[in-house]
């Protein structure tokens, strides 16, 4: 199996806390502060 994750980053001065929870069955993330 594979995991990919792409996104893009605007403004380089700001902090993306994204965590990411995985199972058996998929992954999901999201976006904190």
């Amino acid at each position: 199996p594979e995991v990919r994750i792409c996104f893009l980053v605007e403004d380089s001065d700001q902090h993306y806390h994204v965590p990411l929870l995985l199972s058996p069955f998929g992954f999901s993330t999201y976006r904190g502060s």
